[in-house]
Order: structure tokens, then C-alpha cells, then sequence
């Protein structure tokens, strides 16, 4: 396929929570978009994410020739190189006029660096940070929510979940946070206990926003949350840090979180050991998907 028959983009950024899939032309405007849920194959399954995959691609590109069509899926948990390989070979099904796929760090990392030096930390459902220093990457964390201890979605909601239920059996925990989580729920706590555990990571991660909404309120059992978690990330990113060799590089904080950062910023700076500004993006990833899609032609 020539350079010449590409007419649109294709971006796709899949993650523990959600599916994103974006549409634009070759001047980047966008032409459609829709959201999924999760495609993370370690989370879900190689199957579950194709499917989702598979319903996002026709359901965006309905009535377009594939051939006219350049792609990039960053895909979390596909670093594996057996995901990375069952994906390549889905994607190649479709007969794209151009495919790449990768993990959705690599869609991170184009749009917070833009192929400079400096440090991405993604902070969703899960936790990591990666290095780009003369040409080199490093990984700093992001192995799993079975593995990372904190500074995480998943880890935020479980330490709310745990609080409620605690208070629940009278074993302390927050009053507030576990009428937050009633709310949230709809029902008795006792009742809610099945369809929680089988919402999986991306279920408990969901359950963050109502630390940070508990924090607003005044909560000292949010702040000890908060403060653990900030602690968590902070070590991460300080390691990450210590692999530049430009210690004026600078450091974006990508992901879901990144929109409680009038809170998470000034808990952060406590506990990192360079004064170097932490720089928030709340731009969706699937840009950086994108611009990798672009590149491509």
C-alpha cells in the first residue's frame, strides 16, 4: 500500500479500565471516537481484549476501506512478547494499509516526551514509570496489582474498600468513606461483596475517587490513605529519576489519576528527592496512538 492511499489514522489505546479508539484524518481532527472497556490481556484475557478490539475497530470504522486506514494499538499488559505477537497477528487480519501495535506505554511516552528525555509515570488502574535517557528506556515498577504495593487506582480503591468494610465490623476504618462507598454501590455493603470482586482491578480501582472525595471532606483516614499511596509513588518515581543522566529532564505524570492533582501534587513533592517540577497531563492517551499511527506512513 502507498503512502498516497493512507487518508486516516487510527489510534487505539487499551488499558486495564477502558478501550479508547479515535478516528481522525491525516491533519490529526478527529473524526469519530468511542470508549470500551478494558483490553489489558493479563487483566482480561488474550480472547476478551481481541473481542473488545474487534468491536471497537468495526464499530469505528464502519463504511471506511481499511486499506485507507494507518494504525497504532498500545495495549497494556502486551510488553509480553506472546501478547504483543497475537495481537500483531490480530491487527494483520483486518488488512490495514498500515498496523503497528505495541504497549500503551509507548503511546504514553510519545505524548509526554515526544521522544525525549525524561520520565513518564502512569498513574490508572496501575502504577509505572518509565526512563528515557540517551536512548535508552527503563521500567520502574508497573508489574501488576498483585505485585506494586501502592500509588495506584487499584490500590487507592482497595485501601476504600478496606476502610469501609472495616468500619462496617466495627474494626475501625472511616464513617465517611464508608458512606461514600454505600453510595457508590447502591446497596448494603454485605450484598455488594460478589459483584465487587468480580469487577476485577479495573471494579476497585473505581473505588479511588472516594478517598480523594472523603480527603476534600477533612478525613484523617483519607489523608493516611493518600499520604501511603503518595509515599508508594514517590519511591518510584524517585528510582526512575536516578536513571538519568539529565537530571533536568523533566517528569510527566500520565493517567486517570492525574485529575486529582490539586491533591496528589503537593502529597508527592513531600516525599521526592529533587525539586524538579512534576508536570500533570490530562491529555488522553490515545493522541500519543495516534502520532505513532502517523508515524507509520
Amino acid at each position: 500500500m502507498s503512502e498516497n492511499s493512507i487518508r486516516y489514522l487510527l489510534g487505539i489505546d487499551g488499558g486495564g479500565t477502558k478501550t479508547s479508539f479515535l478516528l481522525t484524518d491525516l491533519t490529526e481532527k478527529t473524526i469519530r471516537h468511542c470508549t470500551l472497556g478494558a483490553s489489558n490481556p493479563v487483566n482480561v484475557g488474550i480472547r476478551t481484549a481481541q473481542d473488545v478490539l474487534q468491536k471497537g475497530i468495526l464499530q469505528i470504522c464502519d463504511n471506511i476501506p481499511l486499506e485507507e486506514i494507518s494504525v497504532f494499538a498500545g495495549i497494556a499488559g502486551s510488553a509480553a512478547t506472546e501478547f504483543r505477537s497475537e495481537l500483531n497477528r490480530f491487527l494483520a487480519s483486518f488488512s490495514f494499509g498500515r498496523f503497528a501495535n505495541g504497549s500503551d506505554t509507548d503511546s504514553v511516552l510519545q505524548l509526554a516526551l515526544n521522544g525525549n528525555d525524561g520520565v513518564c509515570v502512569i498513574m490508572g488502574t496501575g502504577i509505572a514509570a518509565f526512563t528515557q535517557s540517551d536512548g535508552a528506556r527503563y521500567r520502574t515498577g508497573g508489574w501488576g496489582y498483585l505485585i506494586d504495593k501502592g500509588g495506584s487506582g487499584f490500590h487507592i480503591g482497595s485501601d476504600a474498600l478496606a476502610s469501609a468494610y472495616a468500619c462496617l465490623d466495627g474494626r475501625g476504618g472511616s464513617e465517611l468513606i464508608l458512606d461514600l462507598v454505600k453510595q457508590k454501590t447502591g446497596t448494603a455493603l454485605s450484598d455488594a461483596i460478589g459483584n465487587i470482586y468480580a469487577e476485577g482491578a479495573a471494579g476497585i480501582a473505581a473505588f479511588a475517587p472516594v478517598v480523594f472525595e472523603a480527603y476534600r471532606q477533612g478525613d484523617q483516614h483519607a489523608q493516611t490513605i493518600l499520604r501511603r499511596n503518595a509515599q508508594e509513588a514517590a519511591s518510584i518515581i524517585n528510582t526512575a529519576r536516578n536513571k538519568l543522566q539529565n537530571k533536568k529532564a523533566k517528569t510527566v505524570l500520565c493517567g486517570g489519576l492525574c485529575k486529582q492533582k490539586d491533591i496528589l501534587h503537593p502529597l508527592l513533592m513531600q516525599y521526592l528527592q529533587s525539586d524538579t517540577p512534576l508536570l500533570f497531563s490530562e491529555a488522553p492517551t490515545v493522541l500519543g496512538a495516534i502520532a505513532l499511527a502517523k508515524s507509520n506512513i
